[in-house]
């Protein structure tokens, strides 16, 4: 299935690049990074989908500007600082524990038994609900179980239960505080990326059922 394991790859590809922004304060490395071919023919590929072309015309914007800053690293750090390090209501909590669908020892509990499955481990002590570790082990769902049904239904209940139960919620709260908007219209990239992703899913699952189903018109 060439087809099938080039999306995988470039889905995949996706999630971790969107972990990597978001888990911690971005150095001058990854900023350079930025703006590197392969950044470039990501942010491409996600414009090409029509209901990310907006969203993604706004995020370029930002990350023109925000690349244009005179201390630049300095500036996105302090961004990063206000929003996901300080205690809400004045920032916003990326950890899924913190919203309504759940709590936060069941959201602990339920990522780390997801990352003992797949023999994964948080960096830094961090703790398994972080939105970053959640896109990181959908990136590793992604990369085992992509070939499969199963595989791609368990992708499909991973994404409905484990993040857009609560994403939303987070990204409408970075909208509010984020004054230069860098992360607000990364997020908004990100959930309306989800959203297509999980949707791809449940067509191609409902593809294969069809085609799987005899032909009731052939049955006597």
């Amino acid at each position: 299935m060439p087809l099938l394991n080039e999306m995988a790859r470039q889905r995949a590809s996706i999630y971790r690049w969107f972990a990597q922004i978001l888990y911690q304060e971005l150095t001058e490395e990854a900023l350079i990074h930025m703006r590197d071919n392969d950044t470039q023919a990501r942010l491409r590929a996600l414009k090409s989908i029509p209901e990310l072309w907006l969203d993604v015309q706004q995020f370029q914007l930002r990350l023109r500007t925000a690349l244009k800053r005179k201390d630049r690293q300095l500036e996105l750090a302090a961004d990063f600082a206000s929003l996901f390090l300080i205690p809400p209501p004045a920032g916003v909590s990326p950890y899924a524990g913190h919203y309504p669908h759940t709590t936060s020892h069941e959201a602990r509990k339920t990522m780390q038994q997801w990352l003992v499955r797949y023999e994964l481990a948080p960096q830094n002590n961090e703790a398994p609900d972080h939105l970053a570790i959640q896109l990181a082990l959908m990136e590793v769902l992604i990369t085992k179980n992509s070939d499969t049904a199963e595989g791609l239904e368990q992708q499909s209940q991973f994404l409905k239960q484990h993040l857009l139960s609560w994403l939303p919620y987070f990204s409408q709260r970075c909208g509010q505080r984020d004054s230069f908007g860098f992360y607000a219209t990364a997020i908004r990239v990100m959930v309306c990326f989800i959203k297509q992703d999980a949707q791809w899913i449940e067509d191609y699952l409902e593809a294969v059922k069809i085609a799987q189903t005899p032909d009731a018109s052939h049955v006597r």
